[in-house]
Formats: C-alpha cells, sequence, structure tokens
C-alpha cells in the first residue's frame, strides 16, 4: 500500500440515550453525583472506535484480533439525550502482517450541526493466537 492510494468513508449514526450519558455510565460514583446529563466521553469514543470496527472488520480474517493501541481525542461539544451523531471514518486497508493502521473518526451532531468530537486512532490486527498465547504466560 502506498500513501497515495485513496482513503475509504464508511458512515454510521447513533441515537444518543440517557444510558450514553455522564451520570449513567459508573453509578454510585463522583460522575453519578456530580456529571452533566450529555453524551459521556467514554461513551462516544465507543462510538467511533466501534464505527471504525464496522468499516475495517470486513477486511481482517478472523484469525486476527483488531485491538486499538494508541490514539489522541478531542471533545468538542456537548450532545443531549434524544439527539443523533453522524460517524465519519476515514481509513486505508490494512497491511498485511499484522501491522499497524492509523484511522479517523469524526463525530458530527446531525441536530445542531457542531462536530462533537474526532478520535485519531492507531489500531494493529496480530495473529489471534500469538494474542492470547502472549496474555497467558
Amino acid at each position: 500500500m502506498t500513501a497515495t492510494e485513496p482513503l475509504r468513508i464508511h458512515t454510521a449514526r447513533r441515537v444518543i440515550s440517557e444510558a450514553h450519558t455522564v451520570p449513567q455510565i459508573l453509578p454510585n460514583s463522583m460522575l453519578a453525583r456530580r456529571g452533566e446529563p450529555v453524551l459521556a466521553t467514554a461513551m462516544l469514543i465507543a462510538m467511533m472506535e466501534d464505527a471504525t470496527w464496522e468499516a475495517i472488520a470486513p477486511e481482517v480474517p478472523f484469525e486476527r484480533a483488531m485491538l486499538g493501541c494508541g490514539g489522541t481525542y478531542h471533545h468538542t461539544a456537548p450532545t443531549l439525550p434524544g439527539q443523533q451523531v453522524r460517524i465519519e471514518v476515514t481509513s486505508r486497508h490494512l497491511p498485511d502482517g499484522g501491522g499497524r493502521q492509523r484511522w479517523t473518526a469524526r463525530a458530527i451532531n446531525i441536530d445542531t450541526g457542531q462536530p462533537a468530537g474526532v478520535l485519531h486512532h492507531e489500531l494493529a490486527t496480530p495473529s489471534r493466537s500469538r494474542f492470547y498465547r502472549r496474555l497467558h504466560t
């Protein structure tokens, strides 16, 4: 693969529910007691990672694990329950041999038009059996 190969775009939509808000994600915590009822950063990151996996997984053989291994994130605007986010994923084809890939997911609040967040993430696709052997040694 070369750096000049075209990027692939995948789009996903998620409706934000009360369960995705800051007070709901960690019961009996300071977040639950003091957090505002807006989309939790951790939930938005998970949604963006899930949308990325939707784009990449069809090309990754099952004998390879898909592991997030680094990245940067910016949560740029609040999203309320009942609102929707559109997640646009940009990725390149995975390199052979279990190499790493960088991808970007951008979330836009459909109701307000504001960017909700962006995640630049690195994904590794090592041998699944080797990954589990290393976990148990």
